[in-house]
Formats: structure tokens, sequence, C-alpha cells
């Protein structure tokens, strides 16, 4: 049995893994700019244009602000729209980047900005300059000497990596909202859910700060930590707030307390800090008036409704753990409807044959990630590829944005015709439409191509007409968001809830309304009464933001072209070392060294690698992975530079060792997907498995929200290996299910058999107590007493059953907080016959385990479960066995 270093799990599970776009992608191209190179496919090459200009001013605003200048070339990437998603990413490994997408358009109504583009390079170029910061001679140092790697840890190279997204993702939409591009602080959506979590009490330390499984899932890091940084901005103003990234990375030895340097840049402990601005926000929360409606059902997640002339209709998911559901309100009985078939998580559509479909982003092939409408089975809807339906004409021409044309603002379209930019939702009724268009803070509704009124600010869309031409539409309140009415040239509050985030007009009196609780978002039957009041203007204030300092000479446009083709082959660098240390009792001082290649897409990697193993052999060789292409494949070939002094191996000792993996995927959808695949594997020890395998599969996998487990999963597969001439054939098969309250229930199946004529030099099928994906046929018994044993037929029959419970303990200066656990009980049987005999040996297996999801020092994942095996069958197996296991993610 191969043995593994702990400290490895850090490695390659913080950094970012696979393919930054899809297999097969469109051709990119690069230019050189300032001490940026951008990359861009020839469609994007305007967006290009635009970035390089955005990115010459930005840098030095950034510069001054951060009080840092970058160190490595900072890569920018404008994905293709075969890369349909509404996001994007920064990291410093491989390299000084940050990936943009061109899906932004999808969530026009969230962002509360005028330009998706700008917004991702005012927010992503932020976490550039936060996360590159280097102010200690260590760090310094290992860049120097180490580029982009790092020695031992991550954080040693890079201190401000392991800081919590609470201070790393509010910071970012702090600086993507003082550009004049608007930004998610001005939205009243994201100020009333802050207001909310302060009346609930939720604004503490423990809270703010960790990765807990509480309402707003994941978002608090960009809603509450951006309201926080705010209050720092206003108390110190914004170079100071956006100092503490340097003063922070002084702290490359354990940077995972942000006490001692909040303290240093603010003169007060962050536990002080949160605690009075918890104070000032709980005592303006206590002016937010919540809808008091009759409620209807309740999500943990929100999507934007939507309706016809007799129905609204949106997808919920209740405890945020399950599968969405689709709900049906009929506006004359007022009775719910609800549908659980495959819908994705997106604002719910009829289409033209009168069927559901939500508006979402998925993968259509294992090649395009594209948005549009799915029906549901969750497959894309002919005729909507890449187009953010908006509605249809009554003529059946549809009203969309383009996705392709609208990676800096919304392109509007109907049919096959360019209607014009929008910068909201549109809103159709009876072929008239209805959006926003902004021009600095003005913002500007429409009907068709008429102005209609004007408001200030950046939040606003449209949610109905009633049968007198009043327009209804969400923007801000004071304290946060609600429902307007403008009529006879007058604007109307229509309801004193502070709490509305959407809302559709039921009849003339009623509306049935997306509202926001403390501890999930509300749907409510909800009175109408018409107040004059005109919308509230959110106006921020950035007293010290930064200026350009200098001049530097300006990048002539015409030097983003298309001369310079990008190869992701040799378009590879240079991207660093990374160094592991540790020791053993036995095996003395181990050390695993690599040199890292990569192109800036990361689809190829190379690693040049010498490592000391707990084995005591030294190894050397390299590692290849390559996603260009259809084939995916990794190839990994060393050397045995160093043997133990008391080498085991007799006879043929190898001398070098290779691992092989190459796969095609079939077919890859929202939750299906298929692959075949090849892999070879050749160990540097001498008479052992060297097995090439061929493996068919087929999976349908769900699992959603923040459920541990998941919701269901089947999978299939028949594979063949030859093993030196001997073949191993099989098949395997699971099915998962989630039941009710997060229990879930499993079986599962996985027969092989061989033709090998004995178990001479590690020949059959081998059981053992751990998987690797280079020999399917291996059958696992994790209370096998022997470290492998070798039948020529085994049968595994296994069931699982899973309850998850979600009792917590989040803490600060505490090291250690639980977000949730699971009880679980596995029963697997096992049917073995041996060679030379038809006697088949039977083993029962149980195991009862405890699982823990914990988080250690506010960021990293480390679930750790306790396992108390018993197996029936005492020859092949430990009667009893007590297990830990352990895990780290970051």
């Amino acid at each position: 049995m191969k043995k593994y270093v702990f400290y490895l799990l850090f490695f390659v599970t913080f950094l970012q893994a696979g393919s930054t776009v899809v297999s097969e992608d469109q051709d990119y191209f690069t230019s050189e700019v300032r001490n940026t190179e951008l990359i861009y496919t020839q469609k994007n090459l305007p967006y290009a244009k635009h970035t390089a200009k955005v990115e010459m001013q930005l840098q030095r605003l950034y510069e001054e602000s951060f009080a840092y200048k970058m160190d490595e070339k900072l890569y920018v990437g404008l994905l293709s729209d075969y890369n349909q998603i509404a996001n994007g990413f920064s990291t410093p490994f491989p390299y000084n980047m940050q990936m943009n997408y061109i899906g932004g358009s999808l969530e026009s109504d969230y962002f509360s900005s005028k330009s998706w583009l700008d917004t991702l390079l005012y927010h992503e170029t932020a976490h550039n300059y936060q996360i590159n910061s280097k102010n200690n001679i260590v760090s310094k140092s290992l860049h120097a000497a180490f580029k982009n790697g790092f020695f031992f840890f991550p954080w040693f190279s890079y201190p401000n990596i392991v800081e919590s997204s609470f201070l790393l993702e509010g910071n970012a939409v702090l600086n993507e909202s003082w550009h004049g591009n608007g930004g998610r602080l001005y939205s009243g959506r994201f100020k009333v859910e802050t207001l909310l979590q302060a009346k609930a009490g939720k604004l503490t330390p423990e809270l703010v700060y960790n990765d807990n499984l509480h309402f707003l899932y994941g978002s608090h890091f960009y809603t509450l930590g951006a309201y926080f940084e705010y209050y720092l901005m206003q108390k110190y103003g914004l170079k100071r707030v956006n100092s503490y990234w340097q003063a922070h990375s002084k702290e490359w030895f354990f940077p995972f307390f942000t006490n001692y340097t909040t303290k240093s840049v603010f003169g007060k402990d962050f536990e002080t800090l949160i605690s009075q601005w918890g104070q000032k926000l709980k005592a303006e929360s206590n002016a937010v008036t919540e809808t008091k409606g009759t409620e209807i059902a309740s999500s943990q997640f929100f999507s934007q409704l939507n309706a016809d002339k007799n129905e609204i209709y949106f997808t919920i998911n209740h405890n945020g753990r399950e599968k969405p559901k689709l709900l049906c309100f009929d506006k004359k009985t007022k009775k719910v409807t609800r549908y659980t078939e495959e819908y994705l998580q997106g604002k719910v559509f009829k289409t033209l044959d009168k069927k559901y479909a939500t508006l979402a982003s998925s993968y259509v092939t294992p090649y395009r990630i594209y948005i549009g409408l799915y029906g549901e089975n969750a497959r894309l809807i002919n005729g909507t590829k890449s187009k953010i339906i908006q509605g249809y004409m009554s003529d059946k021409r549809a009203i969309y944005f383009d996705v392709n044309a609208s990676f800096d603002e919304p392109h509007l379209y109907i049919g096959k015709k360019y209607y014009t930019t929008v910068n909201s939702s549109v809103y159709i009724n009876h072929n008239d439409l209805y959006y926003f268009k902004q021009k600095h803070k003005t913002r500007t509704l429409y009907k068709n191509k008429k102005a209609i009124f004007s408001l200030q600010g950046y939040y606003s869309h449209v949610v109905g007409v009633d049968k007198e031409d009043g327009i209804y539409f969400i923007a801000n309140s004071k304290y946060g968001s609600t429902l307007y009415r403008f009529k006879d040239k007058k604007f109307q509050r229509m309801t004193p809830a502070d709490t509305i985030i959407d809302a559709r007009l039921i009849n003339e009196t009623q509306a049935l309304v997306a509202s926001v609780k403390s501890d999930r978002y509300s749907y409510e039957i909800l009175n109408l009464n018409a107040v004059n009041t005109a919308p509230y203007e959110v106006k921020l204030k950035f007293k010290d933001k930064p200026q350009s300092m200098k001049k530097e000479a300006q990048i002539r446009l015409s030097d983003v072209n298309l001369d310079r083709k990008y190869n992701s082959l040799l378009d590879m660098h240079y991207s660093g070392a990374n160094i592991m240390l540790s020791s053993d009792t036995k095996a003395g001082f181990l050390y695993d060294v690599s040199l890292g290649f990569s192109d800036p897409l990361s689809q190829n990697a190379l690693s040049l690698f010498i490592r000391k193993n707990l084995d005591s052999y030294t190894l050397g060789g390299f590692s290849y992975e390559n996603s260009r292409y259809f084939i995916n494949y990794f190839i990994s070939t060393y050397a045995v530079l160093e043997r133990p002094d008391e080498d085991y191996t007799q006879g043929d000792k190898r001398e070098y060792g290779v691992s092989l993996n190459a796969a095609v995927e079939l077919l890859k959808e929202a939750y299906t997907s298929a692959k075949f695949s090849v892999s070879y594997y050749r160990d540097y020890e001498s008479n052992t498995r060297e097995p090439l395998s061929s493996e068919l599969s087929f999976m349908k996998y769900e699992q959603f929200g923040y459920s541990l487990y998941p919701n269901y999963e089947l999978s299939v597969a028949v594979y063949a290996s030859n093993d030196r001439g001997d073949m191993i054939y099989g098949a395997k098969s699971h099915l998962k299910h989630d039941l009710f309250d997060e229990l879930y229930l499993g079986a599962s199946l996985k027969y092989s058999k061989t033709d090998a004529p004995n178990a001479v030099n590690d020949r059959g099928v081998k059981i053992a107590t751990y998987l690797i994906e280079t020999d399917p046929s291996r059958i696992v018994m994790p209370s096998l007493r022997y470290s492998s044993v070798y039948v020529k037929e085994a049968l595994k029959t296994g069931l699982e059953l899973k309850k998850v419970f979600n009792y917590d303990a989040y803490f600060f200066t505490f090291p250690v907080s639980l977000r949730r656990e699971a009880l679980y009980l596995l029963y697997n049987n096992y049917k073995l016959k041996g060679f030379g005999s038809n006697k088949i040996v039977n083993a029962d297996e149980v195991t009862l385990g405890l699982l823990f999801d914990t988080l250690f020092f506010n960021k990293l994942l480390l679930p750790i479960s306790v396992e108390y095996l018993h197996n029936s069958n005492k020859n092949v197996a430990y009667k009893e066995r007590l297990k830990v296991n352990l895990g780290i993610t970051f």
C-alpha cells in the first residue's frame, strides 16, 4: 500500500484546478498593456480595447489607494462566448491573473451597475492588489526565488490568500462602487439584507468572518462585507481601508488572525469594530418596515418573479439543500401549484408552446456553456442559445439580450433586429417594452423608445403595468428596497415595507411580492396602498478616492489587435517552484520540489519534480496535463534516482514509473454526463501491477444549494483492464437519493472478474482499502486486515443511510468552528472467490460513522470523521476497527 504525507493535501486543492475555459474553445489573441497581458477572442476585440483603456487608468489609481505596485505581470482574460457564465475570478496561482466571463447580463438587476465589464475589472483587479501584497522580507524573498510558487505553505508567499472572504469580497465590492459605474453598494436589496441581519443580532465576528451556513449562504461575504468596508471607509477613508492589505501581508507566518492588523491600521481590533458597526446598524434597523402579508412560500435562495395574465411563477429552495421547486400562483383562486421536475434555478418563463422554462447558464455539451431557457428536463430549448430571454411579442418574436454582444452592457434584440442598449431587465406589456437606461448617475425609464421619467441611482427595474398605464417598479427606499408606481406624472410608494425586492401584480389592489426576512426570502400576498413619495437616492461619499497622479504614455488602441495569436502550448511560462518539506521517524527527511509551467488559460500544465517519499525512494520526473482539445489527458513519468538501503524488491528492479490517463467526454449537460477513459499505471516497484484500463461511464448527478451529500446520483460504468496479459473486467453502479429532512439513502453494486491463473506477483482482482482511478477494477474494503488481497472474482453490494444535523458553533478567536454534522451507517457484503477453488468467501462489513464539518482558523474546511467498522470475516479483515479520517480543502 502506498503511503502519503498529510501535508500534500494542502497542495493543488488550494490552487485553481482544471482549465479556465471549455475544451475546443475559440482562438485567442494577446496584446501587452502597461504591465498587463490581455487575452481575448476576435469577437471580444472591442472589449479588449476598452479593457486596455480601463487598466491604464485603474492600475495607477489602485497603486495609490492600495499603496502597492504589482510585482508580477497581470494576465487579464476576456473569455469567449463558449463560456457564458455570470462571474469572474482572480488568483495568484499559477500566475497573477483575472479571468472575466461574458454572461453578466444574466444578472442585470443584481449588480446595480451600468457596465458588466467595468464591474468585473474594478472588482477583480482589486483582488489582484489585495492578494499580491508582500509587505515582509520572507514573502518578497520567496517570490524572488520561487516566483508564483510557494515554500511549504501558500501563505508564506501570499499572506492575504487565507484572509476571510468577508474582507476580501467586501473590500472588492467597496472598490467596484466608486468609479461612477454604480455597484452593489447602491442596491436597496443589499442594504436591507444587511440591516435585517443587524436586527437579528447576526453581525458578530464569529458569524460574519467565518464561512457559515446560515441565511445569505456565501453571499454574506459580499453583502455584509461591503457594508462593513463602507462603514470603515466613512470613518477612516478609502486609502486607509485599502492599506489594510499591505499591513496584513506582514503576517507571513500565521496570517489567520486579523485583530492585530486591524488594530495597527485603525487603532481598534476587529471585534471592537464589528461590535460598533453592528450597534450602529442595529439602531438603524429599527426604522426598517417589514412586510406583513400572507406568506405562500419561502426560500433560502432568491429567483425573480414572472407572470402572465393568469399566473405568477418562480422557483424556490425551501431549506437551501433540496431540489428547486417551481411554484405557480393562480391570480384568481390564489392557489399554489408546486412542480418538482428538473428545473434549473433561475427566472421562470413560459415558452411559445406554453411550457415552463428557467433562464440559466449550463453546459449543453462537454465543450459549450450557454445561457438560455432550460425546460423541465434541464435541457436547452431550441432557439434560445446565447439569448437572455425577456419575453415574447404577440407575433412570437423573442425579446432578448444577445450574450455575444453584451460583455459591456445588455444589447436588446427583438427577433433578429437590434433594438437598443439597456441597463435593467425588460418588462413586456401588450408588445410595449419597459426598461431603464443609465447615463452617469441618472437612470431613465423608457416605454419602447420614449423616455417616461428619470431618477438618480443605479437600482431599479419594472415589475408591472396596470390598466390605467401606471408603471410599477422596484427601487431604493431609505432603508432598503420597495415597490413604487409612476402614474399621472407622480411617484407613489405602494407599501410602507422596505424589504421588497421583486413583485408582480395580482389585481389592481394586491401584488405578490418577494420580501427579505432575516432568515429567508418570503413570497407574500400584499395589499397595496399608494402614498405620494419618490424613490430614495443612495449617495455614497468617497472623500479621499485617489486621482490619477501622473501621466503615462497613452496606449494606442491600434496596438490591441489580432496580430499575435495565443498558443496554449507556446504560451506556457515558468510560473514558480513549490517546495514541501517534512520528516518521518523511519524514512527521515522528506521533500517534494516541483517547477511549474502553465499557460494563463490553464489549458496546459507541466511540472518537473524531484521527491523523496515515505518508502525512502527518491524519484525524479515530470507530469503534463492538457485540456485544450476534446481528449483531455494527463501523463506522469519518473525515474528511480535512489533506492532505500533495504530495497525489498526482488528480481527485475524497475527503473522508472508511468501514470497515464486520457478521457473523452461524450455527454455533458446540466445534470448528466458520460465519458470514455483510458488509463495506465506502472509503479516503480518490481513485480507489481501495471494495469491498462478502459472505462465507459454514465452519471446523473444532482446536488443543490448547500446539501452536504448528493440529492440524487445515478452512476453506471463498465470497465476492462489488462494487467501483464491478464484480463479483468466488470461493472459498477450506485444510486443515491435524498428522502426528506436531509436524510439520504444509497445502494451500490460492483463486480470484477479476471482470467489470471493465479495470484502470483499481485495478479487478479485487487481488494484494497482505497481506490485509485488507474485501476477501476479494484474492490475497496475499508476494514481489510492486509495491505491488499488478490482474488479470482469479487462482488460487492452495499447500502448506506446518512442523516445530516445542523448543530453549529462558530468562533472567532478559538481556532475551530463546527458547521454541521452527519451520522451515517454503511453496510457492505463481499463475495470473494479465490484462485483454484470454487469456494466463495463471504464477508459482511458494517460501518458506523460520525462526520464533523469543521472550519479551522476561520478559513480552512477540514471534515473530520470517526468510524467504527465491524467485519464478520476475521480471516480477511479486522473484526473491529476504529478509524479517523481527515481531509482539507481551501
